[in-house]
């Protein structure tokens, strides 16, 4: 069979642009005498479309699309798979199925819905979806073929410690016995995923005694990062090849069935590559954040990013992620040194900014301080030491949200997870922005990337960058670790309790107790790390959309109370 997988990059509500993408990859696989067009999960309204699945105007635009679609393979042998929302068939249960639909010579000759429907993490599809009722194949010149939707082949994913769902779509595929295992997914990256996914796709292979071929989206809707990387998997669930990682692509897989005995092999028309060899997971990581920002920008009509340069590793790493997602030409820097700030911090931005070729604003703070603390501070005495900070922050923050919005510019975030973690960030100050590039990344993590970035292009970041004690410059001779543990052991920490939810007690076994912490007063500085997470969740829920990179990050995967009560 002759198989073309189409690595689009589908934008939630763009149905004209995302047929288009559609019928222009069906026409190229019409002309190499394909059999088969595979797109990815939902690719006519894009993932994830949330709440607006709950609009009437899905199913009108959507049915439009599909009409489209339907009458473009008219006259043609090459069927067509697309993903879509379908009206719900009963009238119990959720008004929508998630479904892959296959069109014929203008006619619908298979669908199928979702059967497993995630609710974790970033997933809510039990919200909007009603489960499929029965899970069929398709025959395909008597070789049954099995086309499932992203979680359906997810069903015993270990990762969770027990079994999700009272049902696993390989058992009816096994009956069925299926020849050809097809996968449609939008599958978000993380971290360290693709092996896991890989290896979980080769099990399915290896228990049907079936290949594969399993086509994935590719592209960033708001903080959710879309790596494609569609492979092939053979029946002993060995990777017949890989499209490339965070690229639109396009492939043709010739892919033996049942009784015919040539090697599977991939074709790759002129301008498209494939990518067997995984690259590093830092170097996909990169690419992973370029996408986001590109796409955040692209997809909400902005062109022009503003950011504030501080001559730190995070202003850094933000900026140099803009100007290769934008273009050094749609990028401001802006520098707000204040009475506190060192020499060194205002040479490294200019440095920095030389070395990007972006324009940098010098917009010192030490007047606006002066006045504003000396007028808030009339008839309050002297103002507390926090306040003094935290306004300086959001001095800093006025002025870039008012250059942003006099050059109709979006502010970019410079905050990592470290910082959102323990509070150690200022609303309405170093907050304000519409994206939050590296919330995701612990500090740690930041000069990993930062390393990477100079490996990669040239060292734009200066030396003196990676090597000076972090500091936040809002009082004489401060730095992080003056309130903060070394980032090298604060990150594990972290790591440990918000991605892996190690509770408190084994925690401080782990990592000792005998650490001070500034005011942290009788409990331990494990507890009072993990103290500070909690009572700095309403910050969070404020902050700007973070690009998410690892199983747990602050956003639409983490929901945890505010008003709480939650000793630690």
């Amino acid at each position: 069979m002759r198989i073309a997988v189409a690595q689009i990059d589908s934008v939630v509500g763009a149905f004209e642009a995302n047929v288009r993408k559609i019928k222009e990859a069906y026409q190229r696989a019409c002309s190499k005498g394909v059999d088969l067009l595979l797109t990815p999960e939902l690719a006519v309204c894009g993932y994830p479309p949330h709440d607006l699945i709950e609009r009437s105007e899905m199913f009108e635009r959507t049915e439009r699309a599909i009409e489209d679609l339907r009458a473009a393979t008219k006259g043609q042998d090459c069927v067509l798979a697309v993903g879509h929302v379908a009206r719900n068939p009963r009238e119990q249960g959720r008004a929508a199925q998630n479904v892959v639909s296959l069109f014929e010579d203008g006619r619908m000759v298979f669908c199928q819905a979702k059967a497993l429907l995630p609710t974790y993490d970033v997933f809510d599809e039990a919200r909007y979806f009603e489960p499929a009722q029965e899970i069929s194949v398709w025959n395909w010149k008597g070789h049954p073929i099995a086309f499932s939707i992203c979680e359906d082949l997810w069903a015993q994913d270990s990762s969770f410690g027990r079994q999700l769902y009272g049902q696993n779509p390989i058992d009816r595929y096994r009956e069925q016995k299926v020849e050809l295992l097809i996968s449609l997914s939008a599958s978000p990256y993380v971290r360290g995923k693709r092996d896991r996914r890989e290896e979980i796709h080769a099990d399915a292979c290896r228990s049907l005694r079936s290949g594969l071929v399993y086509v994935n989206l590719v592209g960033a809707t708001d903080e959710i990062l879309f790596d494609g990387g569609s492979f092939a998997l053979d029946s002993q669930g060995k990777l017949i090849g890989r499209l490339p990682i965070f690229k639109t692509s396009f492939g043709i897989l010739d892919m033996p069935l049942k009784g015919e005995s040539f090697e599977s092999h991939w074709e790759f028309p002129r301008g498209e590559d494939r990518e067997d060899v995984s690259p590093s997971e830092i170097d996909v990581l990169f690419r992973g954040l370029l996408t986001g920002v590109r796409e955040y920008f692209k997809r909400t009509g902005f062109k022009t990013a503003v950011i504030g340069l501080s001559g730190g590793v995070d202003s850094s790493v933000v900026a140099v992620l803009a100007v290769n997602a934008l273009g050094a030409q749609n990028v401001l820097g802006v520098a707000m040194p204040s009475q506190y700030s060192s020499s060194h911090s205002l040479e490294d931005a200019e440095i920095l900014a030389k070395n990007l070729g972006i324009s940098l604003e010098v917009r010192p703070i030490k007047f606006l301080f002066s006045v504003a603390s000396r007028e808030l501070a009339q008839g309050l005495g002297d103002l507390q030491s926090v306040a003094l900070e935290n306004l300086q922050s959001r001095l800093r923050g006025m002025i870039l949200m008012t250059l942003a919005n006099h050059r109709n510019s979006l502010v970019l975030t410079t905050g990592n997870k470290s910082e959102l973690a323990t509070g150690y960030c200022t609303l309405y100050g170093d907050m304000v922005g519409a994206l939050a590039p590296i919330g995701d990344l612990l500090k740690t993590q930041v000069y990993e990337l930062g390393r990477q970035m100079n490996q990669e292009l040239r060292s734009p970041i200066p030396e003196r960058v990676f090597t000076k004690a972090p500091s936040a410059e809002l009082k004489p001779n401060q730095t992080d670790q003056d309130t903060l543990p070394p980032y090298e052991i604060l990150d594990r920490l972290l790591a440990d309790s918000i991605e892996r939810g190690i509770p408190a007690d084994e925690l401080e076994k782990k990592y000792g107790t005998e650490m001070k912490l500034k005011d942290s007063g009788k409990i331990s500085w494990v507890r009072e790390i993990l103290r500070r997470l909690e009572v700095n969740e309403y910050k969070r829920r404020q902050a700007a959309p973070v690009l998410k990179i690892s199983h747990k990050a602050f956003g639409v995967g983490r929901r945890i109370p505010i008003a709480k009560f939650w000793d630690q």
